[in-house]
């Protein structure tokens, strides 16, 4: 059997691709930012002279703002410089164009930038030894709260058998796409146009209007091919910057960060510290409290979809009687929160598992019984009063031990074999558009997204067309087009791409094949085949050649036109159980169960991961190549999260490890073999019920490995990375 090749492997072997980083127009300059050089402090003052006496220099500052942006209200909340206040490292103070890197660069070191010093916060525990009191909402420092209940928590927690309780803590893990952001800017008569690595074109569109004053219809987005992005790449960042210089000197700007630029300014998932008490009666979880602080660095108030959204996952997939959690987002002096693949869901997994894994042992129970004995199952209610829909997490942990009980039979000593389960939710609910156009030959899908690496637009999205036209792939175009040409689509993140962009594209083959029944005088929908190199439509008794089917308009522009869109259903939670702050329905239920075997060093502590299966609840497979690498991708990204990936923050708030010679990436030789099994029938928001899976595989990793762990050595690490470090602080050997 041949293996698929995906429609772009061709282009990319060719070095054809063109990337953000690969722009390169006649005539353009190059940008660069100004850096803010403390964490926090008072601008004495900003002395831009210098640089602007440079040959062919443009600066940018903060009072020059008023020339450049539009008419429009601008977003009062969100600054592009620094004005007045620095808070946080490296924030841009004002940016420079030249007519080359060099000269930029230059231009930047001859700004003079007088700053007061001011006190940084850069760590959680700083602010929050203890739990807040009452009177922290109004502190300044605090981005949002928020808080639900349901049941009678105080009762059970009184009357249980057992209570245990413990504190996890998660570290700042940064997203290490391979190509850094990067954009081109030009205006072209009235219409500011950006190319740029972008995982959501119509997002950039919306931001950037929200940021300079100007019509969303006066901006224009082109995305380029995007050499990964794993949630960093899906709002607007440097392109406003570029736009402005565009305008202020009349040609194009590039503006690209380099490698230590892109961890310094990146978007990371920063640190947490998780508070967790479950109370136990005859074997069953009666009541759980859940209390999370979550680092959002530099982000602004009231934004609390991080804090609301995540905070649902540290409850877990499992049935619990009385539940209060609360979460508040704390800022400090460090590049504003954003989101990784899957935000901030594998920590609460290590921390929901590695918990539950430990209340049994502590009361000599099965830790897998446990905790199957109370997964959700269809039909079941959320803690936040949402009904559960298919979902195959039962049926993925029984495929789980089985595995488990066979390793365990094979494993050496010194080896451990752990199970952690995990469940997402697709963004399936955010709107998505396609355009089709059937010609005589093949069939052309017309969307607003590039490929990003995961194969979901080009592969995944050909696969769809070609099950719901009966055309074969090879007949089937997937096109890109800018914010002005496109139909409208959200963004490629949150695992949304294949089911939103694929029901739509369902809707509009349908629509496509119901015309063409039409016009061959038959009911129902035309079936399509290939002859003689030609599309053929087939209907009740009469079968022609696309061709004679086609009105003159449509034969001068290339086919029959038809759109679709899909915008999921609305959800709902119970509010009654929601006491402040926003928390937020699940679109679809994703489930996943991982098997890890595990070697630990009994002198150094060094855990080191030997083979590795995923059981991952995937409704219908679409694409079998693409969901066997998104699987085992996320299974690698999860590694690092696990045991090497850790942004160290200095409490001056600079990024210690800005760099990957010492932030640690897995090692080809550390990703072990994985095997991969879906488990299908739990029908998702998708088409054919698919569910995505771009996110959920990386979910369970961390806390597979950490139960693993804890499995092979004994030791019950509650703090991520399993660095050698903390494993071996745990054994007592340090």
């Amino acid at each position: 059997m041949t293996a698929a090749v995906r429609p772009d492997a061709g282009l990319k072997l060719a070095g054809a691709a063109v990337f953000g980083t690969d722009l390169d127009v006649p005539g353009m300059l190059w940008a660069a930012f100004v850096p803010a050089p403390v964490a926090h402090g008072r601008i004495r003052s900003l002395d831009l002279r210098a640089a602007r006496a440079l040959p062919g220099v443009t600066v940018i500052g903060p009072d020059d703002l008023a020339g450049l942006v539009g008419p429009g209200e601008r977003d009062s909340e969100r600054t592009l410089f620094a004005e007045g206040e620095i808070v946080y490292r490296n924030q841009p103070l004002a940016v420079v164009a030249a007519p080359s890197l060099s000269e930029a660069r230059a231009a930047v070191a001859a700004v003079k930038v007088e700053v007061d010093p001011l006190p940084i916060v850069s760590d959680l525990e700083q602010v929050f030894p203890e739990w807040p009191g009452s009177d922290a909402d109004a502190s300044p420092l605090i981005a949002a709260h928020v808080r639900a209940r349901h049941g009678n928590v105080d009762v059970e927690f009184r009357k249980a058998d057992r209570v245990v309780s413990e504190t996890y803590r998660t570290a700042s893990v940064h997203q290490v796409a391979l190509e850094p952001h990067a954009c081109v800017a030009e205006i072209r008569g009235d219409i500011w146009f950006v190319r740029t690595t972008t995982q959501s074109p119509f997002g950039v569109r919306e931001d950037a209007s929200s940021l300079l004053g100007w019509p969303e219809s006066s901006i224009v987005v082109e995305g380029t091919w995007v050499g990964g992005g794993f949630g960093g790449k899906g709002a607007c960042f440097l392109e406003p910057y570029a736009l402005l210089l565009a305008r202020a000197t009349g040609r194009p700007v590039r503006l690209a960060l380099t490698y230590s630029e892109e961890f310094r300014l990146g978007r990371t998932t920063l640190p947490a510290v998780v508070r967790m008490e479950t109370a136990v009666t005859a074997g069953q979880i009666r009541a759980r409290r859940v209390r999370l602080l979550l680092d959002v660095g530099t982000s602004l108030p009231g934004r609390d979809f991080a804090t609301g959204y995540s905070i649902g996952f540290l409850l877990g997939p499992y049935r619990t009687e009385a539940f209060e959690v609360e979460g508040y987002a704390v800022r400090t002096h460090k590049p504003p929160f954003g989101p990784h693949r899957a935000p901030f869901a594998p920590q609460c997994a290590f921390v929901v598992e590695s918990h539950l894994d430990h209340v049994a042992r502590e009361l000599n129970l099965d830790p897998e019984e446990f905790r199957a004995r109370h997964h959700w199952r269809e039909g079941d209610t959320t803690p936040l009063g949402q009904k559960v829909g298919p979902f195959g997490l039962a049926s993925a942990f029984e495929r789980a031990r089985s595995t488990a009980r066979e390793w365990r039979a094979e494993a050496p000593p010194g080896h451990g074999v752990g199970i952690g389960c995990g469940f997402w939710s697709t963004s399936t609910g955010a709107g998505g558009e396609v355009r089709l156009r059937l010609g005589p030959q093949r069939l052309v899908v017309l969307q607003g997204e590039r490929e990003i690496g995961s194969g979901s637009v080009l592969a995944g999205l050909t696969a769809v067309a070609a099950r719901t036209s009966g055309l074969p792939p090879e007949r089937i175009s997937i096109e890109y087009g800018n914010t002005a040409e496109a139909p409208f689509d959200s963004g490629v993140y949150g695992s949304r791409t294949l089911g939103a962009l694929g029901r739509a594209i369902e809707e509009a083959v349908t629509a496509l094949r119901r015309t063409l029944a039409q016009r061959l005088g038959a009911r129902g929908q035309a079936e399509l085949s290939i002859e003689r190199d030609e599309i053929y439509a087939e209907a009740g008794e009469r079968r022609a050649a696309l061709v004679v089917l086609l009105t003159p308009e449509e034969d001068a522009a290339g086919g029959i036109l038809a759109e679709g869109r899909h915008f999921a259903p609305p959800r709902t939670i119970d509010e009654k159980r929601v006491l402040s702050g926003s928390f937020y329905p699940y679109t679809d239920f994703t489930g996943a169960a991982h098997v890890a075997e595990v070697s630990v060093d009994p002198a150094t502590g060094a855990v080191r991961v030997e083979r590795y299966a995923a059981f991952q609840d995937a409704g219908t497979v679409v694409d079998r190549g693409s969901a066997q690498a998104q699987v085992e991708g996320g299974v690698a990204m999860g590694l690092g999260t696990a045991l090497t990936e850790e942004a160290i923050w200095s409490d001056e708030g600079r990024l210690v490890n800005d760099g990957l010679l010492d932030y640690r990436i897995p090692t080809l030789d550390e990703i072990p073999p994985i095997a991969v099994e879906f488990i299908e029938g739990f029908a998702g928001a998708g088409p054919f019920g698919a569910k995505g899976l771009g996110e959920p595989p990386i979910v369970p990793v961390p806390a597979t490995v950490a139960i693993a762990t804890r499995a092979a050595c004994g030791a019950h690490v509650t703090e991520l990375p399993l660095s050698a470090e903390r494993v071996a602080r745990a054994l007592k050997l340090l």
